[in-house]
């Protein structure tokens, strides 16, 4: 029973670690576009195929990282719910 209990725990932290990866990620894609926005506003003054790819590029980005952000705490809760069962 006790090593089904810390085998939940781990497998819990690792959820919530590969959510926050998830997490930084998203975050990182953000300051890319800021960035390039930033540098395509003030410094080159055009908004051209660059800006735009790099904007798809993140949006896509954005949206994979959100779903699988969602994935992972969904089955973080899974195994909440497993570990409060067997306490």
């Amino acid at each position: 029973m006790q090593d089904k209990q810390n085998k939940l725990l781990i497998d819990m932290v690792l959820k919530i670690d590969e959510a926050r990866t998830y997490h930084r990620i998203s975050g990182l894609l953000t300051f890319i576009w800021l960035f390039e926005i930033c540098y395509s506003f003030f410094w080159v003054k055009n908004f051209g195929v660059m800006y735009l790819l790099i904007w798809g590029v993140c949006l896509v980005g954005w949206i994979h990282m959100d779903r699988k952000y969602k994935v992972a705490m969904n089955e973080y809760d899974e195994l909440k719910q497993e570990y409060e069962n067997t306490i």
